[in-house]
């Protein structure tokens, strides 16, 4: 049985891109391991996948790569990233402004039945 892994980043956010890109190094590593791993943004980490976002590429520390490419490995790796639909439409975001791999919008619901799979750990950044 594969272990299906959910990463929710709910105060994760450019405002701390050090601190940002520990999850995603975590869903690439997770995603290597052969676990299939579900990246679910809530709130203002939605931003990190917008396509126009400026602070998808702070640099993070202490190598100052950016954050852009902490989450391009994430998606290279095969994590599924899904948006909540409520933080999308607070935004005034639709699937058109996010980076290729990050389009497909969720609800809440569907989030927590997700995380009820008896086969599912899940973390939260």
């Amino acid at each position: 049985m594969t272990t299906k892994l959910i990463i929710q980043l709910w105060q994760t956010g450019a405002h701390a891109p050090t601190l940002a890109a520990a999850p995603f190094m975590m869903a690439a590593s997770a995603a290597a391991m052969d676990m299939e791993v579900h990246i679910h943004a809530i709130g203002a980490s939605v931003e990190l996948f917008q396509e126009s976002h400026p602070g998808r590429h702070a640099p993070v520390a202490p190598l100052g790569r950016p954050l852009s490419a902490y989450i391009d490995d994430a998606l290279r790796s095969g994590a599924h990233c899904a948006m909540c639909s409520t933080a999308m439409r607070d935004r005034h975001l639709g699937p058109q402004d996010m980076i290729t791999g990050a389009t497909d919008i969720i609800g809440m619901v569907s989030m927590l039945e997700a995380s009820m799979d008896p086969g599912c750990k899940v973390l939260v950044y």
